[in-house]
């Protein structure tokens, strides 16, 4: 029996190498028909349907009608004093003229926020400069202008 049990290893021994090495020919083969294709085939033409090129309008005409999107602006004072937020807006006017600031009424308080920025990251970068006039600033989530 262990002649026998020994001669059935050697034969699938002899066919795990043998798949082994026609395996790695064969990928060979199909990696060097794949490479000569694409090196050769420098041209090429994408072909779509009709309704996925009118879908894609569609999507581009809607992102142009939007006028908000998701975003950030710094909050810069939460107040129920009218006129203090006014003054604060125009002080910021002076300071960062490139800024769009937004006064927004929620009873009983006034809220100032200034900017649209579209990355919490642009957010962050004119927060530093506003926390020198303002260092109760923050950044929150808001509906921001498009430009």
């Amino acid at each position: 029996m262990k002649i026998q049990s020994s001669k059935f290893t050697v034969q699938s021994w002899c066919r795990i190498i043998f798949l082994s090495v026609v395996g790695c020919v064969l990928s060979v083969f199909c990696y060097s028909q794949d490479s000569t294709t694409i090196s050769t085939n420098k041209n090429f033409s994408v072909k779509q349907d009709a309704n996925i090129a009118g879908l894609l309008y569609q999507y581009k005409d809607y992102n142009r009608k939007r006028e908000f999107a998701e975003g950030f602006r710094i909050q810069i004072m939460y107040t129920d004093v009218r006129d203090e937020v006014y003054k604060s807006k125009g002080a910021m006017y002076k300071e960062f003229p490139d800024l769009s600031s937004y006064v927004e009424y929620e009873q009983p308080y006034y809220k100032l926020r200034v900017g649209d920025f579209k990355s919490r990251l642009e957010a962050t970068y004119y927060l530093q400069q506003v926390v020198t006039l303002y260092p109760g600033a923050f950044i929150v989530r808001d509906k921001i202008k498009i430009k």
